[in-house]
């Protein structure tokens, strides 16, 4: 059988990719992997509910992102959105022809977490698309809209501003990971094998090469597998 998962399609288009599954080292690995083959200097933002968090076991804490990319949160309140009405003032520095979309972009843009403005405003807009990982976005996706309409204006405000988002979910999953271009499962049936499990592709764009129901196993997509090596699963 031949299994086709090619790890840099991901990014060949304006897309956002989305990794649900458990437990948080595994999903949290997965999204390393994907991230770094789509940019080998890869950005990485930690969404930790306390600055040292023992639950937090992922790529960050092995050392494999410097720390001059590497971003968390001491507590999860600058990960929520902010209020639109309140930030609406801003509004008074667009110009009076500026097109109608820009404004939509620019109030999609204000009411994003403190933590997403600082990242977008540092990192994006430049000469070639980055990749951005959000890992643990499941602990504050109740403070966002609950339909994937009104999700997808965050993935928007990355993409518009060149830099690719790539999320981890950890859990059960909601209808609201279809505001995402790709939607990925990491599935693992036997926590202590890891390296036996899987790719599952529910979503993906008709022409990124990649078909929704694809599912690949770990030891058959180059990288990924190497990712588990020596990393014990939760207890």
């Amino acid at each position: 059988m031949t299994y086709e998962f090619e790890l840099a399609s991901l990014t060949r288009g304006p897309w956002a990719t989305l990794v649900w599954g458990s437990p948080r080292p595994l999903v949290n690995h997965v999204l390393y992997a994907l991230g770094r083959a789509n940019d080998p200097e890869v950005y990485w933002l930690e969404l930790r509910e306390r600055e040292n968090d023992p639950q937090d076991t992922g790529p960050a804490r092995h050392g494999w992102i410097p720390e001059d990319r590497f971003f968390f949160t001491a507590n999860l309140e600058k990960a929520k959105p902010q209020d639109g009405v309140a930030n609406l003032a801003l509004a008074s520095l667009v110009r009076s022809d500026e097109p109608e979309q820009s404004i939509l972009r620019l109030a999609d843009f204000v009411r994003l977490p403190d933590v997403a403005q600082e990242i977008i405003s540092r990192l994006g807009a430049g000469d070639h698309p980055r990749v951005i990982v959000i890992a643990n976005s499941d602990r504050v996706r109740d403070a966002f809209p609950s339909s994937a309409a009104g999700v997808r204006p965050v993935f928007d405000a990355f993409l518009h501003s060149n830099l690719h988002p790539f999320f981890s979910v950890v859990g059960e999953p909601t209808e609201r990971r279809f505001a995402s271009d790709f939607v990925i499962e990491a599935r693992v049936p036997d926590p202590g094998d890891w390296e036996s499990g899987s790719l599952v592709v529910e979503k993906a764009p008709e022409n990124s090469g990649i078909r929704p129901g694809l599912s690949v196993p770990f030891s058959r997509v180059p990288g990924l597998a190497s990712q588990f090596r020596g990393i014990r699963p939760d207890p």
